[in-house]
Protein backbone atom coordinates (compact mmCIF):
# COMPACT_ATOMS: atom_id res chain seq x y z
CA UNK A 1 0.00 0.00 0.00
CA UNK A 2 3.09 2.52 0.76
CA UNK A 3 4.22 2.02 -2.97
CA UNK A 4 0.57 2.55 -4.43
CA UNK A 5 0.63 5.95 -2.23
CA UNK A 6 4.31 7.14 -2.80
CA UNK A 7 2.74 6.16 -6.51
CA UNK A 8 -0.56 8.70 -6.32
CA UNK A 9 1.37 11.67 -4.65
CA UNK A 10 4.04 11.34 -7.60
CA UNK A 11 1.19 11.57 -10.09
CA UNK A 12 -0.77 14.01 -8.19
CA UNK A 13 2.06 16.50 -8.03
CA UNK A 14 2.95 16.23 -11.53
CA UNK A 15 -0.63 17.07 -12.37
CA UNK A 16 -0.71 19.92 -9.95
CA UNK A 17 2.42 20.91 -10.77
CA UNK A 18 0.91 20.95 -14.89
CA UNK A 19 -1.92 23.08 -13.62
CA UNK A 20 0.22 25.50 -11.79
CA UNK A 21 2.27 26.32 -14.76
CA UNK A 22 -0.59 26.46 -17.02
CA UNK A 23 -1.40 29.38 -14.29
CA UNK A 24 1.67 30.93 -15.24
CA UNK A 25 1.86 30.72 -19.00
CA UNK A 26 -1.30 32.44 -18.66
CA UNK A 27 -0.12 35.40 -16.58
CA UNK A 28 2.65 35.46 -18.94
CA UNK A 29 0.88 35.94 -21.84
CA UNK A 30 -1.61 38.16 -20.31
CA UNK A 31 1.04 40.63 -19.59
CA UNK A 32 3.10 40.54 -23.01
CA UNK A 33 -0.69 41.62 -24.01
CA UNK A 34 -1.51 43.93 -21.18
CA UNK A 35 2.40 45.24 -21.97
CA UNK A 36 1.47 46.31 -25.74
CA UNK A 37 -1.82 48.52 -25.12
CA UNK A 38 0.16 50.07 -22.27
CA UNK A 39 3.35 50.84 -25.08
CA UNK A 40 0.51 52.53 -27.09
CA UNK A 41 -0.23 56.30 -26.08
CA UNK A 42 -3.25 58.38 -27.03
CA UNK A 43 -2.21 61.73 -28.68
CA UNK A 44 -4.07 65.03 -28.45
CA UNK A 45 -3.32 68.21 -29.65
CA UNK A 46 -4.84 71.49 -29.25
CA UNK A 47 -3.44 75.13 -30.23
CA UNK A 48 -4.40 75.92 -25.90
CA UNK A 49 -2.42 74.58 -24.15
CA UNK A 50 -4.74 75.17 -20.97
CA UNK A 51 -7.15 73.47 -22.54
CA UNK A 52 -4.97 70.28 -22.16
CA UNK A 53 -3.77 71.45 -18.91
CA UNK A 54 -8.06 71.17 -17.84
CA UNK A 55 -8.23 67.88 -19.12
CA UNK A 56 -4.96 66.77 -17.49
CA UNK A 57 -6.38 67.69 -13.92
CA UNK A 58 -9.67 65.85 -15.23
CA UNK A 59 -8.12 62.75 -16.09
CA UNK A 60 -5.06 61.98 -14.17
CA UNK A 61 -6.22 60.07 -10.93
CA UNK A 62 -8.54 57.55 -12.92
CA UNK A 63 -7.15 54.34 -12.39
CA UNK A 64 -6.43 53.11 -15.70
CA UNK A 65 -4.23 56.16 -16.66
CA UNK A 66 -0.74 55.96 -15.63
CA UNK A 67 1.22 58.76 -17.01
CA UNK A 68 -0.24 61.85 -18.70
CA UNK A 69 2.65 64.61 -20.38
CA UNK A 70 1.62 67.70 -21.93
CA UNK A 71 3.95 69.39 -24.19
CA UNK A 72 4.15 72.74 -24.91
CA UNK A 73 3.92 73.91 -28.64
CA UNK A 74 7.81 75.32 -27.81
CA UNK A 75 8.64 72.36 -26.49
CA UNK A 76 7.16 70.09 -29.57
CA UNK A 77 9.53 72.50 -31.77
CA UNK A 78 12.53 71.76 -29.58
CA UNK A 79 12.01 67.97 -29.93
CA UNK A 80 11.22 68.00 -33.95
CA UNK A 81 14.80 69.80 -33.81
CA UNK A 82 16.76 67.31 -31.51
CA UNK A 83 15.39 64.05 -32.56
CA UNK A 84 15.51 65.13 -36.88
CA UNK A 85 18.58 67.20 -36.34
CA UNK A 86 17.17 70.35 -37.70
CA UNK A 87 18.87 72.90 -36.61
CA UNK A 88 19.40 75.04 -39.36
CA UNK A 89 15.77 75.18 -39.65
CA UNK A 90 15.05 76.48 -35.69
CA UNK A 91 14.38 79.94 -37.43
CA UNK A 92 11.70 78.76 -40.03
CA UNK A 93 9.95 76.23 -37.25
CA UNK A 94 9.58 79.25 -35.08
CA UNK A 95 7.67 81.02 -37.92
CA UNK A 96 4.71 78.29 -37.25
CA UNK A 97 2.69 77.53 -34.45
CA UNK A 98 2.62 74.45 -33.55
CA UNK A 99 -0.28 72.87 -31.65
CA UNK A 100 0.62 71.71 -27.90
CA UNK A 101 0.75 67.70 -27.53
CA UNK A 102 -0.94 65.84 -24.76
CA UNK A 103 0.47 61.59 -24.57
CA UNK A 104 -1.43 59.42 -22.33
CA UNK A 105 0.12 56.11 -21.44
CA UNK A 106 -2.43 53.83 -20.25
CA UNK A 107 -2.51 50.56 -17.45
CA UNK A 108 -2.49 47.65 -20.09
CA UNK A 109 -5.06 45.78 -17.49
CA UNK A 110 -7.94 47.99 -16.57
CA UNK A 111 -7.81 50.06 -19.60
CA UNK A 112 -10.81 48.33 -21.29
CA UNK A 113 -14.15 49.32 -23.22
CA UNK A 114 -15.50 51.05 -20.98
CA UNK A 115 -12.71 53.55 -19.38
CA UNK A 116 -12.14 54.29 -23.12
CA UNK A 117 -15.48 55.37 -23.90
CA UNK A 118 -15.46 57.16 -20.52
CA UNK A 119 -12.27 59.14 -21.50
CA UNK A 120 -13.33 59.36 -25.12
CA UNK A 121 -16.66 61.52 -23.48
CA UNK A 122 -14.47 63.66 -21.38
CA UNK A 123 -12.92 64.46 -24.28
CA UNK A 124 -15.54 65.43 -26.32
CA UNK A 125 -15.80 68.67 -23.53
CA UNK A 126 -13.07 70.18 -25.17
CA UNK A 127 -13.87 70.83 -28.73
CA UNK A 128 -10.70 72.28 -29.45
CA UNK A 129 -8.59 68.74 -28.72
CA UNK A 130 -8.22 66.69 -31.61
CA UNK A 131 -7.50 63.06 -30.67
CA UNK A 132 -5.32 60.63 -32.36
CA UNK A 133 -5.16 56.97 -30.85
CA UNK A 134 -4.29 53.76 -32.81
CA UNK A 135 -7.70 51.77 -31.77
CA UNK A 136 -7.90 48.94 -34.14
CA UNK A 137 -4.50 47.85 -32.83
CA UNK A 138 -6.01 48.83 -29.11
CA UNK A 139 -9.30 46.26 -30.44
CA UNK A 140 -6.99 43.56 -31.45
CA UNK A 141 -5.24 43.49 -27.96
CA UNK A 142 -8.28 43.57 -25.87
CA UNK A 143 -9.98 40.93 -28.32
CA UNK A 144 -6.42 38.54 -27.53
CA UNK A 145 -7.01 38.89 -24.05
CA UNK A 146 -10.46 38.14 -24.04
CA UNK A 147 -10.16 35.49 -26.39
CA UNK A 148 -6.90 34.44 -23.63
CA UNK A 149 -9.09 34.56 -20.70
CA UNK A 150 -12.02 32.38 -22.29
CA UNK A 151 -8.78 29.99 -23.14
CA UNK A 152 -7.67 30.26 -19.16
CA UNK A 153 -11.20 29.29 -17.68
CA UNK A 154 -11.63 25.98 -20.23
CA UNK A 155 -7.96 24.82 -19.46
CA UNK A 156 -8.93 25.38 -15.39
CA UNK A 157 -12.13 23.19 -15.89
CA UNK A 158 -10.09 20.28 -17.85
CA UNK A 159 -7.46 20.55 -15.64
CA UNK A 160 -9.92 20.59 -12.71
CA UNK A 161 -12.03 17.43 -13.81
CA UNK A 162 -8.73 15.63 -14.74
CA UNK A 163 -7.25 16.11 -11.49
CA UNK A 164 -10.57 14.75 -10.15
CA UNK A 165 -11.37 11.89 -12.13
CA UNK A 166 -7.51 10.48 -11.78
CA UNK A 167 -7.06 10.88 -8.04
CA UNK A 168 -10.62 9.44 -7.38
CA UNK A 169 -10.27 6.64 -10.10
CA UNK A 170 -6.22 6.02 -8.01
CA UNK A 171 -7.75 5.82 -4.61
CA UNK A 172 -10.55 3.28 -4.96
CA UNK A 173 -8.09 1.46 -7.18
CA UNK A 174 -5.74 1.42 -4.84
CA UNK A 175 -7.86 1.03 -1.34
CA UNK A 176 -9.74 -1.74 -3.40
CA UNK A 177 -6.45 -3.60 -3.75
CA UNK A 178 -5.77 -3.61 -0.17
CA UNK A 179 -9.39 -4.48 0.89
CA UNK A 180 -8.30 -8.39 1.36
CA UNK A 181 -4.99 -7.27 3.88
CA UNK A 182 -8.29 -5.57 6.18
CA UNK A 183 -10.34 -8.37 5.70
CA UNK A 184 -7.69 -10.62 7.51
CA UNK A 185 -7.04 -7.52 9.81
CA UNK A 186 -10.72 -7.42 10.96
CA UNK A 187 -10.99 -11.65 11.30
CA UNK A 188 -8.37 -11.52 13.77
CA UNK A 189 -10.14 -9.24 15.78
CA UNK A 190 -8.37 -6.25 14.52
CA UNK A 191 -10.48 -1.92 15.25
CA UNK A 192 -12.48 -0.80 11.81
CA UNK A 193 -11.03 2.09 13.32
CA UNK A 194 -7.70 1.64 12.40
CA UNK A 195 -8.61 1.44 8.76
CA UNK A 196 -10.37 4.22 8.75
CA UNK A 197 -7.85 6.48 10.75
CA UNK A 198 -5.50 4.74 7.90
CA UNK A 199 -8.00 6.38 4.96
CA UNK A 200 -7.62 9.28 6.62
CA UNK A 201 -3.62 9.60 6.93
CA UNK A 202 -3.59 8.35 3.09
CA UNK A 203 -6.04 11.11 2.12
CA UNK A 204 -3.58 13.59 3.84
CA UNK A 205 -0.56 12.71 2.04
CA UNK A 206 -2.51 12.22 -1.33
CA UNK A 207 -4.50 15.39 -0.35
CA UNK A 208 -2.22 17.95 1.27
CA UNK A 209 1.38 16.96 0.15
CA UNK A 210 1.15 17.25 -3.34
CA UNK A 211 -0.85 20.87 -2.96
CA UNK A 212 1.39 22.16 -0.35
CA UNK A 213 4.87 20.37 -2.35
CA UNK A 214 4.29 22.33 -5.11
CA UNK A 215 3.49 26.00 -3.25
CA UNK A 216 6.49 25.33 -1.59
CA UNK A 217 8.51 24.94 -5.00
CA UNK A 218 7.20 27.77 -6.69
CA UNK A 219 8.00 30.18 -3.04
CA UNK A 220 11.68 29.06 -3.80
CA UNK A 221 11.76 29.85 -7.41
CA UNK A 222 10.16 33.29 -6.77
CA UNK A 223 12.48 33.66 -3.76
CA UNK A 224 15.80 32.72 -5.79
CA UNK A 225 14.44 34.31 -8.34
CA UNK A 226 14.24 31.69 -11.33
CA UNK A 227 10.45 32.69 -11.56
CA UNK A 228 9.45 36.29 -12.13
CA UNK A 229 5.87 35.63 -12.94
CA UNK A 230 3.77 35.59 -9.74
CA UNK A 231 -0.12 33.58 -9.54
CA UNK A 232 -2.97 34.59 -7.19
CA UNK A 233 -2.05 32.50 -3.97
CA UNK A 234 -5.77 31.61 -3.77
CA UNK A 235 -5.42 28.99 -6.64
CA UNK A 236 -3.35 26.49 -4.88
CA UNK A 237 -6.59 26.93 -2.28
CA UNK A 238 -8.92 25.95 -5.03
CA UNK A 239 -6.38 22.91 -6.15
CA UNK A 240 -6.65 21.88 -2.69
CA UNK A 241 -10.26 22.14 -2.39
CA UNK A 242 -10.36 19.74 -5.65
CA UNK A 243 -7.99 17.35 -3.71
CA UNK A 244 -10.71 17.90 -0.99
CA UNK A 245 -13.59 17.00 -2.81
CA UNK A 246 -12.09 13.96 -4.78
CA UNK A 247 -11.50 12.33 -1.67
CA UNK A 248 -15.10 12.73 -0.18
CA UNK A 249 -16.64 11.14 -3.61
CA UNK A 250 -13.84 8.01 -3.29
CA UNK A 251 -15.00 7.67 0.35
CA UNK A 252 -18.57 8.03 -0.43
CA UNK A 253 -17.87 5.51 -3.42
CA UNK A 254 -16.33 2.87 -1.31
CA UNK A 255 -18.86 3.04 1.46
CA UNK A 256 -19.11 0.18 3.76
CA UNK A 257 -15.09 -1.28 2.54
CA UNK A 258 -13.74 1.65 4.84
Amino acid sequence: MKKGIFLQVIIIVLIILGWNCFHIGYNYQKQVFENNLSSIPMILFSMDLNSLDSLSSDISERSYIKEVIVESDSTVSENIITDYGLNGAQNILEKYALPNVMSIYFDGEKFKSVQKDELEKIILNYPDVVMNYDIPSWAVSRMKIKMLHRTYLIGNGLFFFFLLFITVFLRIHFEMKSNEFWKIFRTSGGSPKIRRKQFLINSLWTGLFPVAFVFIVYFAALYFQYLRIEIDYRLFGIEFAAMLFSTLIARISLGKNI
